[in-house]
């Protein structure tokens, strides 16, 4: 292969002539150096042996690899040496497979400075301005195999077995296979295998679940979606922060948490590192409607978009089928009174010290009914099944504020920019990167890998909106280069 050094330097040809796949390779190259440049990103190399590859070129190597769908470290050795692109891009290096995979162990967290870089050129060049940020949740499979599981109850009786009394033909044949297999395993002594146990209770014990992966301990068990049915998988809970604008991911956390409740101020931090700048707007579905979240958000001065589980059914259309559901009580914020479906007044009955919610401070827990109107109504026995209808409403300053918005035709209006933004980024990295399941060991491997994925997505999604805005290309490379340098 004839690598010319030229391609990436030559000002003489017009960049905005180049063939598509040129001008994105030429932007690609443009990021990485201007991401060394903007964070000072230096390596300290040791004097004896032989001299490591070029740390800029391997980053770029598989940064532009991820870019087109290739995440196999074999794949990009073999384009490193016969691609011309991956060669011009990286400067010639022909790397080994092995040494890829050394590189993206030790040097992956770069992408998310690649990833912020993306985002800060975005918006000095006027793409966007990061006002409103929407985030969502996925959950995505482990990389373990479903026959490579052990229950805790196995974990006690195989300790039993080694250290008590060993178990009866009728015991073993309870064992699950993989406590069988373990079993059988004669490659272990039995000493080895006891301290294998407890540090398997070890790490149940800090999960607090009752089984463990045994490829991967980090993993979690979290229901997952298959055509339609759910159910319990080792997986791990994948959180995006998307730009309602400009389609941009500006955040993504790996965790181990299965729910979403509280998962606003982990992954809001790191948009805030990632854009150095504040969005104004946060929108998120309703299972994110926990007092932590909200009081987080007020207290940066960021506007939540999160509908309470009845704005959300109101807003879905999706009413119950119970007439006398408390969606079809009306709340009059003026009189402080619910209006049932007879057109009765429920009056508040009482305020009580609600318990405190975890990561919160208190709520106030009011209470509202008629007992006269519910003693005498046609619907007795219907409505209702005990003396009278109640109806409680829990009240926090910061949760009545979001409320209050939500029920706004500019708050719905708002919100409904959520749906067109972050949920379609699920399906389009399960598209590109075929990633049902997440193919690495890991939370901090997981983490980082997201960080490429992301990193090479964003440059795709900067490139389409250079075009989309009809932007000459050799300027926004000239405004990058000028960027990387304040």
């Amino acid at each position: 292969m004839i690598w010319n050094n030229n391609i990436l330097s030559d000002k003489s040809r017009e960049i905005d002539e180049m063939e598509e796949e040129f001008q994105l390779m030429y932007l690609a190259s443009t990021i990485v150096d201007g991401t060394f440049n903007f964070f000072k990103i230096e390596r300290k190399t040791s004097k004896v042996g032989k001299p490591p590859f070029n740390l800029k070129d391997m980053i770029k190597l598989i940064f532009y690899g991820y870019m087109n769908k290739i995440t196999s470290t074999v794949e990009l050795a073999y384009n490193a040496k016969y691609n011309h692109l991956y060669n011009w891009i990286s400067h010639g290096i022909e790397p080994s497979d092995r040494t890829i995979r050394d590189y993206c162990k030790y040097f992956q967290p770069i992408y998310q400075l690649i990833m912020s870089f993306i985002l800060i050129v975005a918006n000095r060049i006027g793409l966007t301005d990061f006002e409103h940020i929407a985030i969502d949740g996925t959950i995505k499979g482990a990389y373990n195999s479903p026959f490579n599981i052990i229950k805790e109850k196995d974990i006690s009786l195989l300790i039993k077995h080694y250290m008590v009394e060993e178990l009866s033909k009728e015991e073993i044949k309870k064992l699950r296979r993989t406590a069988r297999k373990f079993l059988e395993d004669k490659s272990k002594s039995d000493e080895e295998k006891v301290d294998i146990l407890f540090y398997w209770r070890h790490l149940l014990d800090y999960s607090g679940q009752v089984s463990l992966a045994l490829n991967d301990n980090d993993a979690r068990l979290m229901k997952t979606k298959d055509n339609g049915l759910k159910y319990p998988k080792f997986s791990f809970n994948i959180q995006l922060g998307t730009d309602t604008k400009s389609k941009l991911i500006c955040g993504v956390n790996a965790v181990q948490n299965p729910t979403d409740h509280y998962q606003i101020p982990a992954l809001m931090n790191q948009i805030l590192v990632n854009l150095q700048i504040k969005p104004q707007k946060i929108s998120a579905d309703t299972i994110y409607s926990t007092l932590a979240n909200l009081n987080y958000l007020d207290s940066l001065g960021v506007t939540a978009l999160i509908p309470t589980k009845q704005q959300n059914r109101e807003n879905s259309g999706n009413l119950p089928d119970n007439p006398f559901a408390i969606d079809y009580f009306v709340f009059d914020e003026y009189k402080n009174v619910f209006i049932c479906p007879n057109n009765e007044e429920l009056t508040l009955d009482g305020a009580y010290r609600a318990p405190q919610e975890k990561g919160g401070g208190n709520k106030i827990k009011l209470v509202y009914s008629n007992y006269q109107a519910c003693k005498n109504c046609k619907y007795k026995g219907t409505c209702y099944t005990t003396n009278h209808r109640t109806i409680t409403r829990y009240v926090h300053e910061v949760t009545y504020k979001v409320e209050r918005l939500m029920s706004t035709k500019d708050g719905i209006k708002d919100y409904k920019l959520r749906s067109k933004t972050v949920e379609a980024h699920n399906g389009t990295f399960k598209r590109i990167y075929h990633y049902d399941y997440i193919p690495i060991i890991g939370l901090k491997r997981v983490q980082n890998l997201m960080f490429t994925i992301v990193a090479s997505y964003n440059l795709i999604r900067l490139f389409n909106l250079i075009k989309e805005n009809k932007m000459d290309l050799y300027s926004i490379i000239s405004a990058i280069q000028f960027i990387s340098q304040t």
